[in-house]
């Protein structure tokens, strides 16, 4: 199960970046994205396409690398995230903030270890979510520079952070007053390269 998962994402991934095939079909992204955090991975990567009325709605694909830490093995997770991205606002003929992103996104890590059944081994009800998926929500901030070359491929960089949570640390943070929002809040930092 785990290598039909690696190898579907490898997939989605070379579809969409080799230009003959994504120009027959209209895959090519419109962004790469290289974050740190946020329960993706460290590092994450992904692709972004745009679309909607003032490119407002975003769809990212990502890949990340969870160093093994205190585990055995390092592991990758997959990321599907949808972000709203209400405003631009041009601060000069270079520079655009986008004041708001929200995002609602997907994790799943690829290994045997997490499960989406409770095992047997565990009573019923003693996990209230699978291991295997967390459903996430951020909100953040992002800063860009349009480049002047029209002859480059990168039309724009961005740099972005964004506050996330976790189900689980949701659910963690209203049963449990001890816990400071440094407990169940994680901080992603990126830049993005758009096309």
């Amino acid at each position: 199960m785990r290598w039909l998962n690696f190898r579907l994402i490898l997939t989605v991934l070379v579809i969409t970046l080799l230009p003959d095939t994504a120009q027959s079909i209209n895959l090519r992204p419109d962004a790469v994205t290289l974050q740190l955090g946020g329960g993706m991975g460290l590092p994450s990567v992904g692709v972004d396409w745009k679309y909607g009325a003032g490119q407002r709605f975003e769809t990212e694909l990502g890949v990340g690398l969870i160093p093994k830490y205190d585990s055995s093995c390092a592991k990758a997770s997959f990321t599907i995230k949808e972000n709203f991205v209400p405003w631009h606002i041009d601060l000069s003929s270079r520079f655009n903030l986008e004041p708001l992103s929200v995002s609602l996104y997907f994790t799943t890590v690829l290994s045997d270890k997490f499960w989406m059944k409770q095992p047997s081994r565990y009573q019923p009800g003693y996990y209230r979510l699978p291991t295997q998926v967390r459903a996430n929500l951020s909100i953040g901030q992002r800063v860009s520079y349009k480049i002047p070359s029209e002859h480059l491929v990168v039309k724009a960089v961005s740099v972005f952070y964004e506050l996330a949570t976790c189900d689980i640390y949701l659910l963690s943070a209203f049963g449990n007053s001890s816990l400071s929002a440094a407990d169940w809040l994680m901080l992603t930092l990126g830049i993005k390269l758009n096309f």
